[in-house]
């Protein structure tokens, strides 16, 4: 993104999660009388007036307010924002995963940007990375370079950093991964690729889920039903959220397991081995489960907490607090530790302003999204109560 004046189209509300409530965006207020709207996409609409621009919801509430230069579209939850000539990157609540210090910012996969400042080019990331000296960084490749740019060579798109002796250095965009990894990114197993959106007829851009059907399509976690729709409404089975938590699992450790079923098997045999296995379900449990009924979110959040990417995510919410705050889930209860772990690890946010988590209910393919997508990404996680 050059500095320039807005585009159309934009993103991103409504974050739900197992039912749960929105993303705890900032306080709205009516779009003002003559500003004017754009197209919505993941949820969001641009909006202008007087040369400000910001972002609206689907009631036409201004939920990020009209102060910048200019704004992009939001895509897979980002979006790039310009606020008095600097640029940045914001997520859907207006919270900065880039700050607006940039000349220019231009996006390439797996959240990254090049990004100029002043006469020096180099790579800037969403997440925080390791600094090597005990801290954080936003820097993947230091602004000292003559120019970065993307190219496709050999049908392979390749990052390419020329330094200002003219020495250049070219890097694989599909070694970004790996090398963010290295670096101890979070979310370097679930890389965003840029462009990568599906076109479902029954998911509209102004739905609360279109950011989450985008992310969690977008890494690899979720598809449609077929015929070009993702049913967000169909409820989930015991053996669909089981053969997702198996994939989110084997995506998360770097194996696989064997989708093959054998004669007679059924087809989510497979899933339900490979999470006995790796001890997400229970022997007990699983012999006695229906697998066709539709699971519950008691029995959904027991499940994803369960998965080795649950157990290894910071906790951004004090768990204490959660435990008196979810007002239907009761510590003793069957699952209620895992419901208040992805509550405390900014999984779940509750299906109203007052952290509701309905444990009964149903758990449609659109939470489903929500869910596996903040679990895959960390610059989506909530913080319930602000720092």
């Amino acid at each position: 993104m050059r500095r320039r004046r807005g585009a159309r189209a934009a993103a991103v509300l409504l974050a739900l999660a197992l039912g749960a409530g929105p993303l705890l965006l900032p306080a709205a207020a009516a779009v003002p009388a003559g500003a004017t709207v754009w197209g919505y996409s993941e949820g969001l609409a641009q909006c202008e007036l007087d040369g400000k621009w910001g972002f609206v919801d689907a009631g036409r509430n201004v939920v990020i307010p009209l102060r910048y230069d200019s704004v992009v579209s939001f895509q897979l939850g980002i979006a790039a924002v310009n606020l008095n000539g600097k640029l940045g990157v914001i997520r859907q609540d207006g919270k900065y995963l880039i700050q607006p210090e940039y000349d220019t910012l231009m996006p390439i996969d797996c959240g990254l940007y090049l990004a100029q400042k002043g006469a020096g080019w180099g790579v800037v990331s969403i997440l925080p990375l390791s600094d090597g000296k005990g801290g954080s960084t936003n820097v993947l490749y230091d602004l000292v370079y003559a120019s970065v740019r993307v190219d496709e060579q050999g049908g392979t798109n390749v990052l390419t950093l020329t330094d200002t002796e003219g020495a250049v250095t070219k890097i694989p965009v599909y070694d970004l991964p790996s090398i963010l990894a290295q670096r101890g990114a979070a979310s370097a197993q679930f890389p965003l690729t840029r462009g990568k959106l599906p076109a479902f007829s029954d998911v509209s851009p102004r739905d609360w889920h279109a950011l989450w059907v985008d992310i969690a399509y977008n890494v690899g976690l979720v598809s449609g039903v077929g015929g070009g729709r993702f049913a967000p409404g169909q409820t989930l089975t015991v053996a669909e959220a089981i053969q997702l938590a198996a994939t989110v699992e084997s995506r998360y450790r770097g194996d696989s397991f064997h989708e093959e079923t054998a004669s007679g098997a059924k087809w989510y045999t497979p899933a339900v081995d490979y999470c006995l296995a790796n001890g997400i379900l229970k022997a007990e449990t699983a012999a006695r489960t229906d697998y066709n009924r539709p699971i519950t979110r008691r029995e959904a959040a027991e499940l994803f907490a369960a998965t080795s990417l649950a157990k290894s995510l910071p906790e951004l919410n004090d768990r204490n607090r959660v435990r008196t705050s979810v007002p239907d889930v009761h510590p003793g209860e069957r699952g209620a530790e895992a419901v208040y772990a992805l509550y405390a690890k900014g999984i779940l946010s509750g299906v109203d302003g007052g952290m509701t988590f309905s444990p009964g209910g149903t758990f449609t393919r659109a939470e489903a999204a929500a869910i596996v997508s903040r679990m895959a990404r960390a610059e989506q996680r909530i913080v319930l109560w602000g720092r």
